[in-house]
């Protein structure tokens, strides 16, 4: 396999831009990973909240149960706003090339959403819902941060 490899590499070094192209693909599929691991964790996240909502409907707590019912509904919003964020990349033949130091503010957001996502997990086996609340609103707020910042550059 790995003469297969040598074979493209030797063919990609010959044609101008290839290499920054290649890189660029595998910071593509590092991102794709990343996302993927977050939209694992709000999986896991919702299901706390489904058994929370569970036990306040055996309680008969009705208000308790629609209060984790909205923030389970912005929690599988985030899940997929995350899934289909755009890429920190951009297409071969763009005007807008993204540089070096772009890609790692993109990362930076990337990891401060991984970091919040990791928060609000923590957060939803507690059931203090305020606070569910209010780490939902921070991922939601860098979400949108950070694709803003990619969408500058599409």
């Amino acid at each position: 396999m790995d003469r297969i490899k040598n074979i493209f590499d030797k063919i990609g070094s010959l044609i101008p831009g290839y290499k920054g192209y290649a890189d660029r693909e595998g910071r593509r599929n590092c991102d794709k990973i990343l996302r993927d691991s977050i939209v694992t964790q709000l999986i896991e996240c919702e299901k706390i909240l489904y058994s929370q909502m569970s036990d306040a409907l055996k309680n008969k707590d009705k208000l308790k149960m629609s209060e984790i019912e909205e923030y389970r509904k912005q929690t599988n919003t985030l899940m997929s706003k995350v899934k289909f964020a755009p890429y920190g990349a951009t297409s071969f033949f763009s005007d807008n090339q993204i540089k070096e130091d772009e890609l790692f503010s993109i990362y930076q957001h990337d990891f401060e959403l991984a970091d919040n996502v990791k928060q609000l997990f923590d957060l939803s086996s507690t059931g203090v819902l305020i606070d569910i609340n209010a780490q939902l609103k921070k991922c939601f707020d860098n979400l949108l941060k950070r694709n803003n910042y990619i969408n500058e550059f599409k």
